[in-house]
């Protein structure tokens, strides 16, 4: 699934195509929970291939759910953090999810900056977007918010809720999807595109924490400058 945004390459990636087995079946994208570290090369390759950029130069964070955004570097890896930028071609960005939401946000006068984010609630309440948004400088931008948990599935306790806008908690369900919205216009993005899938209600096409616990494998936004 590909973002539409001249100058910019945006990709999300489902859990097809791979060749991981099991629980990881079969695009996964992290070893981080058990996956064979050789076929998770392998998927990387295979979804940056698709996504047409060049696997030797992927940077990815290790996610640890925070607001940290890093600048993203050829080959850089494994700082902790949730989100990367760059202004660099030729630059790719990975950003990990099971459930929570990938978001892309693109400069789209003068020079030419993207960012990409991994939020979950810890991370939008602690202003990932802001912090994202802000490393990208003045300028219009965009943005768009990728497959993640929808309010149907996504049930959450008083110490998330309150975290929160009041009606973006309904029936103690949080609505990431519009949370994240709420956070891009405030810091300033012109418009903002949606893939509207439920990552826990699509078990053929995605990963999901919520649904699957661990062990359980990963898909991906991948991000570059075009």
């Amino acid at each position: 699934m590909r973002w539409e945004e001249p100058g910019y390459v945006v990709s999300f990636t489902t859990r097809r195509g791979g060749v991981s087995e099991g629980v990881y079946e079969s695009l996964n994208l992290t070893a981080g929970t058990g996956d064979d570290p050789a076929r998770v090369e392998e998927n990387r390759r295979r979804a940056c291939a698709g996504a047409g950029v060049d696997a030797e130069r992927l940077s990815f964070n290790r996610q640890v759910h925070t607001a940290e955004v890093h600048e993203a570097g050829a080959k850089r890896r494994g700082r902790p953090g949730d989100g990367l930028w760059t202004d660099v071609p030729g630059v790719a960005m990975l950003a990990l999810t099971a459930d929570c939401l990938p978001i892309a946000v693109a400069r789209t006068g003068g020079t030419r900056a993207l960012a990409v984010l991994h939020a979950g609630w810890r991370g939008l309440s602690e202003g990932i977007v802001a912090t994202g948004v802000a490393k990208l400088g003045d300028g219009p931008k965009s943005a768009v918010v990728g497959p993640a948990i929808g309010p149907c599935c996504y049930e959450v306790g008083e110490e998330v809720s309150t975290r929160f806008d009041r009606d973006l908690t309904a029936d103690g369900r949080l609505d990431l999807r519009r949370a994240a919205e709420r956070a891009l216009r405030a810091a300033g993005v012109e418009r903002v595109d949606h893939v509207d899938l439920c990552t826990c209600c699509h078990p053929d096409l995605f990963f999901s924490h919520r649904r699957d616990g661990l062990p359980r494998g990963a898909q991906g936004m991948i991000g570059a400058l075009a």
